[in-house]
């Protein structure tokens, strides 16, 4: 038996293995109860040894493993195919099946650390639930929430295009979000918090309309430098939630804005609001119509109105990948058990407005439920 033989057997071992463990890892994360366990055994063992390795190294780990993994896997296949052109098989189907033995590995060890999560219980934070508050109270606490976010939207020192200063580093504004999540107490949280960096390939990232990817197997969090700065706040902290063992998107969102809105730091604070004022004007305009169009014709002349223009038309310039990125990321997403994809993304997509039939006036009230974002959001004006 040649040599090539022989690691053409080993490959098909290797590759046997890893299916086995995907299989064991893609049945056993059904089981919520034990998918939490395996969360705060495996996945934060990972992050408490890798992330503590990568957060040493001052760039990005992932970024430099994504490139020479790339590299590796082109050499690969044109090895493979040129043997095989040379009418040498076993050198040829050796680079194949090397190739192939690698990428289930990574993923079967990807999905060791990963998959638990998806299915593990959702965030033990101290929120207000659905139906705890009086519509009076909601509307209190909304209306502070605006009054907050209209000061705050007016103090803020901001640049020529209307986007606000910053004069923190990803790395900087990394650290504040850092000693933001490590005020969480319990052990449902990784006792390491690793920190974000910025991705050296961002213009790469903007192209595919993406702002930050988290590698959890390494404990790692990377956000798209070019992000403009409220959304790039938001990211490193959604990011940062990921890396700590919270993988459902609309977990990581809930995350990211309890720990920003609860910041004592004006921006990221105002990071939070500005991603999902609306969301709180969707309670508004169910419960006070005169009080909604106030607001909304606040909006209209408002400096946040500039802003999101001039974001949105950052982001019209880019996307030449998007549809590829949108496409294998929706996948993703539903083979993890997110069923709506990357609509999960979304917070619309977690309220409901209920209509009553109308009283003898023709007046329609609405019974609310609200997501989990808005009533983090509204417990941090409601407790003041």
């Amino acid at each position: 038996m040649s040599k090539y033989s022989k690691r053409m057997i080993f490959n098909g071992v290797i590759a046997l293995l890893a299916v086995v463990l995907m299989i064991t890892v893609a049945v056993l994360c059904k089981d919520a109860e034990l998918s939490e366990k395996a969360t705060r055994t495996v996945t934060f063992a990972f992050t408490e040894f890798f992330g503590r390795i990568s957060s040493a190294v001052p760039f990005s780990v992932f970024e430099t493993l994504a490139f020479i993994a790339a590299a590796v896997a082109l050499f690969l296949i044109i090895k493979g195919i040129v043997m095989l052109a040379k009418r040498q098989p076993a050198r040829g189907l050796c680079s194949f099946t090397t190739l192939i033995a690698t990428v289930l590995a990574v993923v079967s060890v990807y999905m060791l650390d990963t998959s638990f999560a998806y299915n593990r219980q959702k965030p033990p934070l101290e929120i207000y639930k659905n139906g705890d508050l009086t519509d009076e109270e909601l509307l209190d606490a909304t209306n502070d929430f605006m009054q907050d976010f209209i000061l705050l939207s007016s103090e803020i020192e901001r640049d020529n295009d209307g986007f606000p200063v910053c004069d923190y580093s990803v790395s900087e504004l990394s650290e504040l979000i850092v000693a933001e999540y490590e005020k969480l107490k319990g052990d449902y949280y990784c006792d390491y918090v690793p920190e974000a960096k910025g991705m050296a390939f961002s213009a790469i990232m903007s192209e595919s309309y993406l702002t930050g990817i988290t590698f959890t197997p390494i404990g790692e969090a990377n956000v798209n430098k070019e992000t403009p700065v409220s959304s790039l706040i938001f990211t490193i902290a959604h990011e940062t939630a990921h890396a700590v063992g919270i993988m459902r998107e609309e977990d990581a969102n809930l995350m990211a804005a309890y720990v920003l809105i609860n910041s004592d730091n004006d921006l990221l604070r105002y990071s939070a609001m500005y991603n999902y004022f609306d969301r709180m004007l969707w309670i508004m305009y169910y419960l006070d119509k005169d009080a909604y169009e106030d607001y909304a014709s606040w909006y209209d002349s408002s400096l946040v109105k500039r802003e999101i223009k001039a974001e949105k038309a950052f982001w019209e310039t880019k996307g030449a990948f998007n549809a590829i990125s949108d496409f294998f990321n929706n996948i993703y997403l539903k083979l993890n058990g997110q069923d709506l994809g990357t609509d999960s993304y979304v917070d619309s997509n977690f309220s409901d407005a209920d209509p009553s039939e109308p009283d003898d006036d023709g007046n329609v009230t609405y019974a609310l439920t609200l997501s989990d974002i808005q009533l983090a959001f509204v417990t941090r004006y409601h407790n003041g």
